[in-house]
């Protein structure tokens, strides 16, 4: 299970700010909508590379993945069955990270929902 609060990069952060700025979709919603995205494109998190968690917006995951929090875990879990609770917090943030690569671009939320 994911722990009760989750962060992400500062960068990846920064990221979800910009396009909350051009689209008005909320951090959050366009966390899951990066997860998702990376686990689609087969993206795999790699433990042994370190991966630090250096952003300031710390959520509940609760708030952070809204009603996908069963589906993101379970995804994890199957993914990552041998990953410790921080280990996983660490794959959904590397997802975001991923998934937010192509959709980072969008200019409108018009735009953003054309390539959903």
């Amino acid at each position: 299970m994911l722990p009760q609060i989750m962060w992400l990069k500062k960068s990846v952060e920064d990221q979800l700010q910009n396009l909350k700025a051009k689209t008005g979709v909320t951090p959050n919603v366009a966390a899951r909508i990066a997860f998702f995205r990376s686990v689609e494109n087969g993206f795999v998190f790699d433990k042994s590379t370190e991966y630090k968690l250096s952003g300031n917006l710390k959520l509940d995951k609760h708030t952070w993945l809204g009603k996908t929090l069963q589906v993101t875990e379970l995804l994890l879990k199957q993914r990552y069955p041998e990953y410790s609770d921080k280990e996983l917090q660490a794959a959904w943030a590397a997802h975001i990270e991923d998934g937010v690569s192509t959709i980072r671009s969008h200019s409108s939320i018009v735009d953003l929902a054309n390539t959903l």
